[in-house]
């Protein structure tokens, strides 16, 4: 995210912040692979873009919704009201669900970064809160796009709890062909400025939330990644010490470096 150029080193809060973060991480690991496997038991997850099974990718005649239905909604907002570490691992393998022109874009997240509410100093609300940050405020699932080099649009959800302006970055995702499988291409929607491009995401976007009705975007459960990497985040010259970018270890469409690091805080 943003590029600061002062970093407060050792920020307590900072410290304190990051280790709980890293037991809701452990937790989040552990439940999320049983939750979706329970859930993928009864219905399954499938739409235009076809359906995802565990390692299968078995197509089925069930149409999606524009929303999830209230019981997924409530587990995924279970997960995104988690602290921001936590609430990005937990989004790997999650599909980005994009109506366009009367049509569905379907994008499997593969790599997010996490960003955190206080002590930060890659965030964009590290000095503080402005209209362009205003939706990182909101509840959990709400929009944050902003432009950046005067030609790149990034996508962040909102995380945490509302007034804890917590977020996720969504680096890269797979877009999903009509099966539920990765596309031919695994560079369309690598690296945030291309999926916003490819999923036809602005500023406009900004402010929205992903379980509004009629939302333009949405969020859908999908498979968590058999193996997940670690590393710090990609860009920064600020918080750098703080391993906070998460990736699917065995996605063609992961932006960046793919060394695994364990985690770090300071």
């Amino acid at each position: 995210m943003v590029r600061n150029h002062h970093e407060n080193q050792g920020t307590p809060m900072l410290a304190a912040v990051a280790r709980e973060s890293m037991v809701r991480m452990a937790q989040t690991e552990k439940r999320s692979r049983s939750n979706r496997e329970r859930t993928r038991s009864k219905t399954g997850w499938a739409g235009s873009c076809g359906v995802i099974g565990a390692r299968s990718y078995t197509a089925v005649s069930v149409s999606i919704a524009t929303l999830p239905s209230r019981a997924e909604r409530l587990r995924l907002l279970d997960l995104l009201r988690q602290p921001a570490p936590a609430a990005a691992l937990a989004l790997l393998g999650q599909v980005l669900v994009r109506h366009l022109r009367g049509r569905e874009l379907c994008a499997r997240i593969v790599e997010a970064e996490a960003y955190l509410p206080m002590g930060d100093p890659g965030a964009h609300v590290f000095r503080g809160r402005t209209p362009r940050v205003d939706p990182l405020f909101g509840p959990a699932g709400s929009i944050y796009v902003y432009f950046v080099y005067g030609m790149h649009h990034c996508l962040n959800l909102t995380v945490d709890k509302e007034g804890v302006p917590g977020c996720a970055l969504i680096r890269a995702a797979e877009l999903l062909d009509e099966h539920g499988r990765p596309g031919d291409d695994p560079s369309v929607c690598r690296g945030p400025a291309r999926l916003c491009r490819t999923l036809g995401l602005s500023v406009r976007d900004s402010g929205a939330n992903l379980f509004t009705p009629g939302a333009r975007l949405t969020l859908r459960e999908g498979d968590p990644p058999p193996r997940i990497g670690r590393s710090p985040r990609i860009g920064l010259n600020v918080g750098t010490t703080l391993v906070l970018r998460f990736f699917d270890a065995e996605s063609a469409a992961v932006s960046g470096p793919r060394g695994s690091q364990g985690a770090r805080w300071r």
